[in-house]
C-alpha cells in the first residue's frame, strides 16, 4: 500500500479529524509518513475559519502541482471545511486534485482513495460532499448524524492524535447559530449531537489503553443533548457528570469550546463537584461591544456574557477563562475597540485568541463590504489587544510563582545543557497552563507535581516535587 502524509490546517476538531482518517487508513495497510515528499497519497486536511488558512494550502497544492507536472504520480486530496466550502472551484482551478470531501464525509475516503488508485485510463477527480443549505433548522440532521457516528466509530482504539496521554472525543458537531462571519454552518451542517452511551464506551476503551486526558469537542458543546431510544434525554451537564461518575480511572475530563448563551447553571454546578472535571471554560465573546455583537448576529449582550462568567467565578474561585476575540470587524469604531478592552480588564483572561477579522465568502458580513476598515487599523487594533492580553496573561502567572501544580506531561520542551539524560519537558495544569521543568523523558504521559518559579506570558518554569 502507498505512503500517505496528511497535513492538518485550524482547529482541534480537524486534529481529531485526521487521527480518525489516519487510524483507518493504518488498518487498511497504508502507512503513515511525516513528509509530502516521502508519500505517494498528498491529503490536505483544510480549514475555512480565516482567509489565511486558505491561502496556506493553496500554496501547498502549488508545489504538490510541480511534483505532478514533472510526471510523478501522485494522488492529491482536499478534505475538511475548504473542501465543503469551495470544492467545486478548487477543483476548476486546480484540476489535478483527485479527491474532495467534506467534513460530513470523511469516512467515505479510504473508498475513494481505493477508487482513485484502481483506476485506467483517463482519472476522474472522486468527491463527497454535502452541500449544506446557507439556512437555519436541520435539514441534513439525520444524514450527517449517521455520517458522525460512521467517522467517530471507526476510532481505533489503540491510536490517539496526541499520544496515549490524551485524546479528543467528538460529542457534536455542526452548528445552528449563524453568526455573521463565520462559514462553519456551511462547512459542518448543521447541529448533530452523538449518543451519550457511544461517548461513554469511546471513553472507557481510551482510558484502557493509557489517556490520562479527554478534551471533548464540539463547535457549541453545551448545547448538547440526546435522546435514545426509550426517550430519555441527556443533558451537557448529565454528559459530563456520567462521564465522571462511570469513567473513575480518567484523572482528567475537559471540554471545548462553548456558547455563552444557555450555558447552564447545571452544568457550572457538575463542574464545580466533580474534581476530576478541569475548572477551565473556553469562553469566546469575539467583542466587547453590544453594536458589534448584534451586527455579528451573536444572540447575546455583554452582560449576558459577563453573567455567565461571574456565575463561573463564584462557583469555582480561580477557574480559567480562555476566550477568542475579532478585532476590525465591519463598522467597528475607536469606542467598540475601547468596549473590547475594557472586556479583557474585567474578565481577567488566562488567554485569548485574538483575530484580524477576514471576509468569508458566503457569509453576511460578506455584504457589509462599505464597512471595511483598513488593514492598517485591523494591525493596529490586533497588536494593541495584543501587549495588553500578554500584560494580563503575564500577571496571572506571576501569581502561581512559589505554587505547586499538579502538571499532564505532554512532551519535550528543549534539551537542557550538560545533561543528556534530563531533558527540558512541557506540561499543562487542569487550568491549561503551560509550564516547564527539568527532568526524565519517561516522565512524558504522567501526571507530577511541579513548582512554579518563574513567569513570563506565554508559560511558566519550575521544578519537580516529589510526589
Amino acid at each position: 500500500m502507498p505512503n500517505v502524509f496528511i497535513e492538518t490546517f485550524g482547529c482541534q476538531m480537524n486534529e481529531l479529524d485526521t487521527e480518525l482518517v489516519s487510524g483507518t487508513l493504518k488498518e487498511q495497510g497504508y502507512s503513515l509518513v511525516n513528509s509530502a515528499s516521502e508519500a505517494k497519497v498528498v491529503l490536505f486536511n483544510t480549514c475555512s475559519v480565516r482567509e489565511l488558512s486558505e491561502q496556506k494550502v493553496l500554496s501547498r497544492l502549488g508545489i504538490v502541482r510541480q511534483r505532478k507536472l514533472s510526471g510523478e504520480d501522485v494522488v492529491v486530496g482536499v478534505i475538511g471545511c475548504m473542501a465543503e466550502r469551495a470544492g467545486a472551484d478548487l477543483l476548476k482551478k486546480n484540476p489535478f486534485i483527485d479527491i474532495i470531501a467534506g467534513p460530513s464525509k470523511l469516512h467515505e475516503i479510504p473508498a475513494l482513495l481505493k477508487s482513485r488508485l484502481d483506476q485506467n485510463g483517463p482519472i476522474a477527480p472522486q468527491l463527497a460532499l454535502s452541500n449544506f443549505k446557507a439556512r437555519k433548522g436541520p435539514s441534513n440532521a439525520m444524514e450527517t448524524e449517521v455520517d458522525l457516528e460512521a467517522l467517530d466509530a471507526l476510532r481505533p482504539s489503540l491510536y490517539t492524535s496526541r499520544g496515549s496521554a490524551q485524546a479528543f472525543i467528538r460529542i457534536t458537531r455542526g452548528c445552528n447559530k449563524f453568526c455573521a462571519f463565520c462559514v462553519v454552518p456551511r462547512t459542518r451542517g448543521p447541529e448533530v449531537h452523538r449518543s451519550a452511551q457511544s461517548i461513554i464506551d469511546e471513553a472507557k476503551r481510551l482510558v484502557e489503553n493509557g489517556t490520562r486526558e479527554i478534551t471533548l469537542l464540539g463547535q457549541t458543546i453545551n448545547h448538547y443533548f440526546h435522546r435514545d431510544e426509550s426517550g430519555k434525554l441527556t443533558s451537557f451537564a448529565d454528559l459530563l457528570f456520567r462521564l465522571h461518575e462511570e469513567v473513575p480511572d480518567l484523572p482528567r475530563l475537559r471540554f471545548l469550546t462553548s456558547y455563552p448563551r444557555d450555558f447552564t447553571d447545571e452544568a457550572l454546578d457538575v463542574m464545580a463537584s466533580c474534581e476530576r472535571i478541569c475548572k477551565y471554560l473556553h469562553i469566546p465573546a469575539q467583542s466587547g461591544s453590544d453594536a458589534v455583537l448584534k451586527r455579528m448576529n451573536r444572540g447575546y449582550t455583554r452582560e449576558i456574557y459577563m453573567s455567565l462568567i461571574e456565575r463561573a467565578k463564584a462557583k469555582m474561585p480561580g477557574i480559567s477563562i480562555l476566550g477568542d476575540m475579532i478585532v476590525g470587524f465591519p463598522g467597528e469604531t475607536e469606542d467598540d475597540f475601547e468596549a473590547s478592552l475594557s472586556l479583557l480588564s474585567e474578565v481577567r483572561y488566562k488567554n485569548v485568541f485574538i483575530f484580524k477579522y477576514s471576509t468569508r465568502p458566503g457569509t453576511v458580513a460578506a455584504r457589509f463590504a462599505e464597512d471595511e476598515l483598513p488593514v492598517e487599523v485591523k494591525n493596529a487594533r490586533h497588536q494593541r489587544m495584543l501587549d495588553f492580553q500578554n500584560e494580563i496573561a503575564l500577571s496571572h502567572h506571576v501569581s502561581m510563582i512559589g505554587k505547586t501544580f499538579r502538571i499532564l506531561v505532554e512532551g519535550n520542551a528543549k534539551i537542557s545543557p550538560g545533561d543528556n539524560r534530563t531533558v527540558r519537558l512541557s506540561g499543562r495544569t487542569t487550568g491549561d497552563h503551560i509550564v516547564a521543568f527539568d527532568g526524565p523523558q519517561s516522565l512524558i504521559g504522567q501526571l507530577v507535581n511541579v513548582r512554579a518559579e518563574k513567569a513570563s506570558s506565554l508559560a511558566l518554569v519550575g521544578s519537580l516535587v516529589a510526589s
